[in-house]
């Protein structure tokens, strides 16, 4: 069973040396210029990630366009970063424990299309865009 360090690895080298994104220390974010890209990978049966309001806190819509860009398994799953944050993270569903920072917990679903769910409230879903890699590269290369 792999690590998570080695799980977290997945397409990082795509995002880094392809997408020309720099990783913020050994975080989920990865930045250029006019880009903030969220991007948790998942690579455990649970499918589940985590964004913590500290992560979130460092996206300024102001000067960047922000995405999610979930590393699935070998897929991408996208979406635009504000849409998902104003639907799915709101404030009364934030987790706050002693020992965390407060953040929120998804998993990712695929009936049939991929959607993402909040795991404090099932019925709030949110539909994400599949593209390959290549389309992926024509997107970033465009902005």
């Amino acid at each position: 069973m792999a690590t998570a360090r080695e799980m977290s690895l997945v397409n990082k080298d795509f995002l880094v040396e392809e997408l020309g994104l720099k990783q913020q220390g050994n975080s989920t974010i990865f930045m250029n210029e006019d880009c903030f890209v969220l991007s948790p990978s998942v690579q455990r049966y649970e499918k589940g990630f985590d964004v913590s309001e500290f992560n979130l806190a460092k996206f300024d819509p102001e000067r960047q366009q922000g995405f999610l860009l979930v590393r699935y398994m070998d897929t991408f799953l996208m979406a635009k970063l504000e849409s998902f944050t104003k639907k799915m993270m709101l404030p009364e569903l934030q987790i706050k424990k002693k020992n965390t920072k407060p953040h929120w917990k998804f998993t990712v679903a695929e009936n049939p299309a991929y959607h993402i769910v909040n795991t404090q409230n099932k019925e709030l879903r949110y539909r994400l865009q599949e593209p390959t890699k290549k389309q992926v590269l024509s997107f970033f290369k465009k902005l």
